[in-house]
Formats: C-alpha cells, structure tokens, sequence
C-alpha cells in the first residue's frame, strides 16, 4: 500500500506542473497574429517530437533490452500500433464531421493533440507508479527512493512545457482561455491513475511497458506531422514555425537529457 500511496503522490506532483504549463494560456492574446500562432505550434511541435525519442522511445528500448526482449521488434511494432491508432481515430473523427456537416479542418487537430499527449502521460505515470512500487518492498534501499522521487521530478518539470503545448494550439484552435487551460490540464490527469495501477499490478506490467513506451510515441508523432508542422507553416513568414519547432525540441531535449 505505500508504493501505491507514494506513486499517487508522486504523480499528483507531475499534473500540477502540468497544469502550471497549461496556464500560460491566459497570458496570449485572442487577437495574436498569425506568425506567433505559428510559433506555439511548432513549439508543440518540437516538445512533442522531443518527448517522443527522449521520454518514449529511448526508455523503451532500454527497457526493452532489460526484459531480454528484441528490442527492435517490440518498440517498431509499439510505434506502428500506436500510428494505427491514431489513423483509425482520424478516420472516425473525419466521418463523423461529414455526416454532420462541419468543418473538420478546425476540430479534428485539437481532438487528436489532446489524445496524443493523454496517452503519452499514460506510460509515464506507470514508470512512476512501477518506480515507487519496486522502492516500496525495501524502504531501506534509499537509492530505489531517491531514483523514484527523482523520476518524478524530472517527468514533473517536463510536463510544463507540454501543458503549454497542449492548450497554446487549442487557444489558436478557437477554444476559450478556460476550455483550453481546463483541457491542457487534464490530459495529465491518466498520471496519477495509471501510477495507481501501476503501482498495484508490477509485476504485471513491466513486461509490457516497452510496448506501451513506444505506442505512446507513435501516437505523438502522427499528430506532429498531420497537424502541427503542416499547420505551423501557414503563416505569412514560414520560417517562424520551423524556428518555434527548434526552440520546444531543444528545450524538451535538455529537460530530458539533464533530468534522465
């Protein structure tokens, strides 16, 4: 039970900077022009992509490899499940537009943004949930204590600049200040449940986290390059949004490189 209440804890911690990033919202304006929301979309774009090979993709081919499992075939096919998954929602999300009668172009990114990163902060909270719950059979190996704390942490301020990924778009996209905050917000919110599971099923899970990893991933990628860079160059100057893209790739790549 303390691996579960410390993991609970521990991701509670990471939505709350989440939703600090996510509050950068309220201080852009409705009216911004065209060339700076171009840049949060790149930026997104860069923090995503980052996240991706940083927080995804490395972790689960190092997992990968401590499970014994081919590394190659489990993260490769993770990948591609997690891009199906996202196709087969575009394909519903564009169907079910036509049968209304709407514009798909304004509300299908934002709905596939929102589900990247929700299922991107899945896998993350059960490395922490898993983290915590392997610290907790031995409370007296401090060094198991401290990896988990310092794994939260570091997710934890990784997760600000994602907040603001995710609700500067859905601002640019049409919603409100309070939708967008309110959304950006809770796609962290599957942490602290999924560090709960985690946390009471272990042994169950570690086998497939690489898996999970690298779907995670897959899904993040697809949004990167059917919305976000297609969009982030519509502007008046295209140069902007490559250059919002460089500056949330570097920015998520330091965060990661620096907190492990």
């Amino acid at each position: 039970m303390n691996g579960i209440l410390y993991a609970f804890l521990g991701t509670l911690f990471t939505f709350f900077v989440t939703t600090l990033g996510a509050f950068n919202v309220f201080f852009v304006r409705k009216d911004s022009d065209g060339d700076a929301q171009c840049a949060f979309l790149g930026f997104a774009g860069g923090v995503m992509t980052a996240a991706s090979i940083w927080s995804l993709l490395i972790p689960a081919i190092e997992r990968a490899n401590e499970n014994g499992q081919v590394s190659w075939l489990v993260v490769s096919g993770g990948f591609l499940i997690g891009v199906l998954l996202l196709l087969f929602v575009d394909f519903l999300i564009k169907k079910r537009f036509r049968e209304n009668g709407k514009n798909k172009t304004i509300e299908k990114g934002p709905m596939l943004l929102v589900l990247a990163i929700t299922v991107h902060n899945i896998p993350e909270g059960m490395a922490i949930g898993l983290a915590f719950a392997f610290a907790a059979q031995d409370m007296m190996q401090y060094a198991s204590l401290s990896g988990a704390l310092a794994l939260a942490l570091g997710i934890g301020i990784q997760n600000y600049p994602e907040g603001a990924a995710v609700s500067l778009p859905l601002r640019k996209a049409g919603f409100s200040r309070k939708k967008a905050f309110f959304l950006g917000s809770m796609s962290a919110i599957v942490e602290p449940i999924a560090a709960v599971v985690a946390a009471a099923a272990a042994s169950i899970l570690i086998s497939v986290m690489p898996l999970l990893l690298s779907l995670a991933a897959g899904t993040m990628i697809y949004v990167v390059v059917e919305e976000l860079i297609p969009e982030a160059h519509m502007g008046e100057r295209e140069n902007i949004g490559t250059l919002g893209f460089i500056v949330g790739f570097l920015i998520m790549m330091i965060l990661d490189v620096a907190l492990g």
